[in-house]
């Protein structure tokens, strides 16, 4: 299967731990990624590496569900986690401090269905849309820590 990255980044008028603990709690992820609908199962309640929730998400009329994990986490500096099952993804969210910002950076590796690039035409076209959904998280996640 073809994999893709995309990345983004935005500089938010917050503290990087403020960024950081927004971001980092898996059920909040559905106020602020779109598509995705529910986070459940979370275990145990706090971040730390090897926790672990059960995820349902449209993409881009694809249903996925599966697990993921948290496979990295410094406290106001980086988070990350895998989707397992479902569609094979590594979500990184890095934070760097910026005086009173922060500078939010947002990388996606994903595998690219079969199925998505029949549905779409080309695999620049389904590229062009998850970049398109990551500007968009950023942008949500920006509005909603400023507001």
């Amino acid at each position: 299967m073809p994999t893709a990255k995309t990345s983004h980044s935005v500089v938010i008028s917050a503290a990087p731990t403020k960024v950081y603990d927004f971001v980092s709690e898996a059920a909040r992820a559905t106020s602020f990624v779109p598509g995705l609908s529910r986070i459940y199962n979370v275990r145990p309640a706090s971040t730390q590496p090897g926790q672990t929730w059960s995820y349902e998400f449209d993409w881009f009329g694809m249903m996925v569900s599966g697990n993921s994990k948290c496979t990295k986490c410094e406290r106001s500096q980086v988070y990350e986690f895998q989707t397992l099952t479902g569609n094979p993804s590594t979500w990184t969210y890095q934070i760097e401090g910026q005086g009173q910002n922060s500078h939010l950076k947002f990388d996606v590796e994903y595998e690219i269905p079969n199925n998505a690039l029949a549905r779409f035409a080309s695999q620049s076209v389904f590229e062009k849309m998850n970049h398109d959904r990551a500007v968009e998280i950023l942008q949500n996640i920006k509005t909603m820590l400023e507001s």
